[in-house]
């Protein structure tokens, strides 16, 4: 479950497909929408808080945290995703004391790409993270055509400063032409020599893109189905990048097809409305799922090896579930990256001698 708690944010990063605005949640709309799923909810669940930039509504995470633990005793895990810019160690405290997992965005060398003023205050942000809470927080780094030339460096640089979890991002919203992509299997190749590097060093690997998935299969979005988001202007919806395509503008038809309505709505029509929503997300599957060059997903021998979020897909399109060929070529780029560490690494534990990436 997703609480996008207000669409504001103290950053202008050029890769956000998030539009800007005042609209805020209020704890009146979080404890009903916690409420009426109560009966609904598995034994654990994950509540996460989105922004907008959601430091700027701390209170409001702090009254949902405090209603959490009072009425579901423990049901929830807490996740909250920031720019980090805003936090500081009285917020690390709590985050550590109720459990959180914290997703910091930080694009390393690429960040003054994004906002030059904030790289002195981020870094202290992780400084403090990985001192008090180094096992409860992870860095998500986003690299666009322009900035993948840093790719390598930068992660090479948290690897460095001892980040525990790391993850690099790629925006694929955006054009990326074979310059870019030959670009990006650069990268990826010295990165891997890196990571094989820092395992051999030090017996661990943070980086989440290279490891390899050992779960085989047709990746089906699963948004509307055993996930909801409940967003800043009141409206519900599967996934809250739904919302980022579709929510500004209310006469798409894939709106209405994807939309739960507002939440007074949701909650009168729960029985009757919900489930043929619900039926609409269910589709979403990557066999059904086209190229811009019109050749079917499900056709592909790479199909049960690949997984493409059909909005983020569509931000680029504009047609959801159809991919741009970029994004493509960009996952076979990743897939040979993950190969060519698993092969060198060898069998589990082991890192072949002279391997080469």
């Amino acid at each position: 479950m997703t609480l996008v708690l207000s669409d504001r944010c103290n950053f202008s990063c050029p890769y956000c497909p998030q539009q800007k605005g005042k609209n805020v949640l209020r704890i009146q709309d979080i404890t009903a929408f916690l409420d009426l799923l109560r009966p609904r909810l598995a034994q654990e669940v994950w509540l996460g808080f989105y922004g907008g930039e959601p430091l700027l509504s701390w209170p409001l995470v702090e009254k949902t945290v405090a209603y959490a633990e009072e009425k579901f005793k423990g049901r929830f895990r807490f996740t909250l995703t920031t720019n980090g810019s805003l936090l500081k160690k009285e917020h690390i405290f709590y985050l550590k004391k109720n459990r959180f997992k914290l997703v910091l965005s930080y694009d390393g060398l690429a960040q003054k790409n994004r906002d030059a003023g904030s790289v002195t205050t981020v870094e202290k942000a992780l400084a403090n993270l990985r001192e008090h809470y180094s096992a409860g927080y992870a860095v998500n780094s986003v690299f666009t055509p322009q900035t993948v030339p840093l790719l390598a460096v930068s992660m090479a640089e948290m690897l460095k400063k001892g980040h525990k979890h790391l993850l690099c991002s790629l925006d694929t919203s955006v054009p990326w032409q074979n310059a870019d992509l030959t670009a990006l299997e650069g990268e990826l190749k010295q990165l891997v020599s890196v990571c094989l590097e820092h395992q051999q060093k030090t017996g661990s690997m943070p980086l989440e893109n290279l490891k390899e998935n050992e779960k085989k299969g047709v990746f089906a979005c699963f948004a509307g189905r055993d996930r909801l988001a409940l967003l800043a202007d009141n409206t519900v919806w599967g996934c809250e990048i739904f919302h980022t395509l579709l929510g500004r503008d209310p006469h798409n038809p894939d709106y209405a097809k994807y939309c739960f309505g507002k939440l007074a709505d949701f909650i009168s029509g729960f029985k009757e409305v919900t489930p043929a929503v619900a039926a609409n997300y269910a589709e979403l599957r990557q066999d059904y799922f086209f190229s811009t060059k019109k050749e079917m997903c499900g056709l592909c021998d790479d199909l049960e090896s690949c997984a493409v979020c059909p909005v983020t897909a569509a931000l680029a399109t504009g047609i959801l579930a159809v991919l741009p060929s970029w994004t493509c070529e960009v996952k076979k780029i990743t897939r040979r990256a993950q190969a060519g560490f698993a092969a060198a690494l060898g069998p589990p534990g082991r890192i072949r001698q002279n391997a080469h990436a």
